[in-house]
């Protein structure tokens, strides 16, 4: 399926013209916005069918809770960048927050809510995301409410890259399910309610990540909008754009590539 992309062009001098602040706050919201999309992506990228062996299928579902994670840690980051470069800037918030359209004013109010009270986003990135110091003992807490059935198993391999410690992947993936307080009392002494609860969290989190990738796409063109009204606009077709439904991110990789980072760094000492 092709798709349009439409090169916005901006000459340096017209991006120096809009004031420091607004500037400023363009940038960081577009650097949050490709972080958040790429980072969602991975998610989405799930296998789709059942993974030929039980081996793959908890490693790719750690992977994916590690992505995960690391997307909640850039959520709450991007609303404490609008909170202080935004909302809490009166010549910003008056001159662009006054007139949202009606997505993004949803958008804005959901998030209110959301981050105006305790929410997972926060408490995980806090206590888990970001933080191997485990203050609160989490790991431990969640190793003893596991039992002794679950997979309590390590994957070796002579690549450190195909070595997955799935115990430790299972113990900190419940750390912070637990955090998100999704679990099912009923079912949270085992892995299914783990899963269950894992799930649930995926959805709220994407729906975060899209109500705030919604406010900051309206805001940066509106600053575009209000100080370069007409930026050079070139249209390109890319022919045979992939579907997303089709991607799979396994964990596992062919060892005769084992050397992939010596490579990757010879390659950048040939660039130079």
């Amino acid at each position: 399926m092709a798709i349009e992309i439409h090169r916005v062009i901006f000459e340096k001098k017209q991006l120096a013209d809009i004031p420091k602040d607004e500037r400023s706050l363009l940038l960081l919201m577009g650097h949050a916005t490709n972080e958040l999309n790429v980072l969602s992506k991975f998610i989405l990228m799930m296998r789709k069918d059942k993974p030929p062996t039980q081996v793959e299928d908890f490693t790719e579902g750690g992977q994916v809770f590690i992505i995960m994670r690391t997307l909640i840690g850039k959520l709450h980051e991007a609303w404490e960048l609008f909170k202080a470069r935004a909302q809490s800037n009166k010549a910003i918030s008056e001159k662009h927050l006054t007139k949202l359209d009606e997505e993004a004013a949803r958008a804005l109010k959901t998030l209110n809510d959301y981050f105006g009270k305790k929410n997972a986003v926060t408490e995980i990135r806090n206590k888990v995301a970001f933080h191997y110091k485990d203050k609160d003992g989490l790991m431990e807490e969640n190793f003893q409410r596991l039992p002794e059935t679950e997979p309590w198993e390590f994957y070796l391999s002579k690549t450190h890259g195909n070595t997955f410690y799935y115990a430790c992947e299972m113990v900190a993936t419940g750390s912070a399910l637990s955090l998100a307080g999704k679990m099912d009392e009923k079912e949270q002494d085992g892995l299914a309610g783990d899963i269950k609860a894992f799930s649930e969290l995926s959805n709220a989190v994407l729906e975060v990540s899209k109500h705030i990738t919604t406010l900051f796409s309206w805001l940066i063109s509106d600053i575009v909008a209000a100080h370069a009204p007409e930026p050079k606009v070139i249209t390109e077709t890319l022919e045979d754009g992939p579907k997303l439904s089709e991607f799979a991110l396994p964990y596992f990789f062919d060892e005769d590539e084992e050397d992939w980072t010596k490579q990757f760094q010879q390659n950048a000492e040939n660039a130079k």
